[in-house]
């Protein structure tokens, strides 16, 4: 991670530990009719603030379908509340850097607060996540794709496959990042809700409690998400290689809520590669450790690509 943004990082860590527990949002009661949703009045200048727009961290590449690579097009899914822009939009450029044809987009967002993701129905992003993969698998000309996720995002690359019509025959890789398979307790804020300190996160607070969180109640224990996986007859689908990376020190996501034990799952934790690296649920995105198993699930080795690092605990 270079200098400047671990510097800034450590920052984000820090405010995250001044907040406490108080900065645990909780799923909040939402109407199910979007016109009377995306018709509400905030209160609240609610674009996109320039201390996010302006921010190191923020901003991913764009979507080149031009883009020409002898491995598998890469599909990025980012987490709860944030957005194409930020989350794993790092580990986006570090891909193109290594040769990846990397595509990205920002999904379950209310119209009313676009930069906010993450927030609808799951099975309703589940939906225009699919027709994304299509659309990359279409105009790149790829036999196949791969789908990295973290977070929500984690869970929506597993999710997707299993209920959209044929989009397990058109995946290969699929790497989720401490997913919320086996019901979420626990909602943290993303890195989107501190890159902007007081201001950024108190937009997203009043974002969700006027506009509601259908994706939180959905991973809950007891959610529909939750019950699809809970019923299916398999979770991973066949002919898809599916990693789950964890980390025993993620205190939103834990290991077991996220690890799937079905045949062709590799499960991964952080610490068998670096032991020294006690890296939390939102430093995952991060985390050169990360992505060092990222590259190992895409590419089907276990080269040392990157060095170990102590990621961020938040």
């Amino acid at each position: 991670m270079p200098s400047t943004m671990k510097l800034r990082s450590l920052l984000l860590a820090n405010t995250f530990l001044s907040l406490g527990a108080i900065a645990l949002p909780s799923p909040a009661p939402v109407t199910r009719d979007p016109l009377d949703i995306d018709s509400r009045d905030l209160g609240i200048n609610t674009s996109l603030p320039d201390v996010l727009r302006l921010s190191e961290l923020y901003g991913a590449p764009e979507n080149n379908f031009n883009c020409k690579s002898a491995r598998n097009p890469v599909i990025m899914l980012h987490g709860l509340s944030a957005n194409r822009e930020v989350d794993l939009n790092m580990l986006q450029w570090e891909l193109n850097r290594r040769g990846y044809c990397t595509f990205s987009q920002t999904y379950g967002a209310w119209d009313l607060v676009p930069w906010i993701g993450g927030l609808r129905s799951m099975a309703d992003s589940a939906k225009d996540i699919a027709n994304f993969v299509r659309e990359v698998k279409e105009k790149t000309g790829a036999s196949k794709v791969d789908i990295v996720g973290h977070s929500e995002g984690g869970v929506q690359a597993i999710y997707v496959p299993m209920t959209q019509s044929g989009i397990s025959d058109i995946v290969e890789h699929v790497v989720a990042l401490g997913p919320a398979v086996h019901g979420a307790k626990y909602y943290g804020f993303t890195d989107l809700w501190y890159i902007g300190g007081d201001f950024t996160r108190n937009i997203a607070k009043v974002v969700q409690n006027m506009l509601g969180c259908p994706a939180c109640d959905d991973m809950m224990t007891g959610g529909g998400v939750y019950n699809d996986f809970k019923n299916a007859g398999k979770i991973a689908q066949p002919g898809n290689k599916v990693t789950i990376i964890m980390s025993r020190s993620d205190t939103l996501v834990s290991p077991e809520v996220s690890r799937i034990d079905e045949q062709g799952v590799n499960n991964v934790f952080v610490q068998d590669t670096c032991p020294d690296d006690k890296v939390g649920h939102a430093g995952l995105m991060w985390d050169k450790s990360v992505w060092r198993l990222i590259v190992n699930a895409l590419e089907e080795n276990k080269d040392s690509v990157f060095e170990c690092e102590k990621g961020l605990i938040i």
